[in-house]
């Protein structure tokens, strides 16, 4: 597996851990929150901007959160 495939597959991970922390404490996610915790451990991160928000927003759909876009970055 390459190096690429390698982050982006930690970066998929990051991010569903970050919605079932969301989901367990009945919360939406916010973009900026969670982009910020996932850029911490994963500083190198591939994805950013308005295309992490997107990421971020499917997971959260999919497990029934909402997601507030509050990233004026993007």
């Amino acid at each position: 597996m390459d190096a690429d495939t390698q982050t982006t597959r930690r970066l998929n991970m990051l991010i569903e851990q970050h919605v079932e922390v969301r989901k367990s404490a009945t919360m939406s996610s916010r973009s900026v929150r969670a982009g910020k915790a996932i850029k911490t451990v994963l500083r190198e991160c591939p994805v950013t901007g308005k295309a992490l928000d997107d990421m971020i927003a499917a997971s959260a759909v999919a497990h029934g959160l909402g997601v507030v876009f509050d990233n004026q970055g993007t």
